[in-house]
């Protein structure tokens, strides 16, 4: 015989499991489900290392299935190329502002250089990102969905330091010099060099910091720090109309303050 309590707790538990059915699983869009996986990411690799993750705690975190990471990321280096990707998207909006500032062209290449470490930073592990998702094994084991992302992320920074080059070279900025298109690849390459090279010189000088755990982002450049009277030098040995001089120097830090990038 079943009593009044036994039959009201059947009704209670057939209504719960009846809203339970009912009651759809929540759903996040494609776009979505890609941010939570590179978000657990990160906070995969805070815990750890940019090596020393795995996939099964990135799905835990995301609060995802397997199935449904591995429909954005295929592996390990999918991952690293995934974060790279954001932190160099990072890194290429902020030299989109610099480009578009109101100044000579001369003095947007040389404020690249002076904006603040801690403006371009997207991750803390930054440096070891962009060190490990550019090893050949990284990249060939990667899917070509990220290794294209990366490489049309590349093309777009690269031509847009083009474009400000040709613009101003055109507008009259650069005096008349032959094989146009070889200088501005000289300079857009050297300039690289110069300051990629500076930030690897400096990281060598921060081992003993970095084993000690008491690393940090380094100040903007002073105004008249090595790096940045090289590339003075460096640029001022095309014919420019205006080369670079100490009033350069004061506008270019003023227009990064106004960004907030000094």
């Amino acid at each position: 015989m079943i009593t009044a309590f036994e039959h009201h707790s059947n009704d209670v538990t057939k209504l719960d499991l009846s809203e339970n059915i009912m009651s759809p699983a929540p759903k996040f869009s494609p776009q979505q489900q890609q941010q939570m996986i590179l978000d657990a990411a990160v906070e995969c690799i805070n815990e750890s290392s940019v090596t020393d993750f795995t996939m099964a705690k990135i799905a835990r975190l995301a609060g995802l299935s397997m199935g449904s990471v591995y429909k954005f990321v295929q592996s390990k280096e999918d991952i690293v190329l995934a974060l790279a990707y954001q932190s160099f998207s990072h890194v290429s909006h902020i030299f989109n502002l610099v480009l578009n500032l109101p100044i000579a062209t001369n003095e947007k290449i040389l404020a690249v250089s002076l904006i603040s470490p801690k403006a371009l930073q997207c991750y803390a592990f930054d440096y070891e990102l962009q060190s490990y998702a550019t090893n050949k094994a990284v990249i060939e084991r990667a899917s070509e969905h990220w290794t294209q992302k990366m490489i049309e992320a590349c093309t777009r920074c690269e031509q847009a330091f083009k474009l400000t080059l040709t613009e101003g070279i055109n507008s009259g900025e650069l005096k008349s010099v032959p094989n146009l298109g070889e200088v501005i690849e000289e300079i857009i390459i050297s300039g690289w060099a110069m300051t990629v090279g500076y930030e690897q010189v400096q990281r060598v000088k921060q081992t003993e910091q970095i084993t000690k755990g008491t690393d940090s982002l380094l100040e903007p450049l002073s105004l008249h720090h090595p790096i940045i009277r090289a590339s003075i030098r460096l640029l001022n040995s095309y014919p420019w109309q205006q080369p670079l001089d100490d009033a350069s120097l004061v506008r270019i830090e003023n227009e990064l303050r106004t960004l907030n990038l000094r």
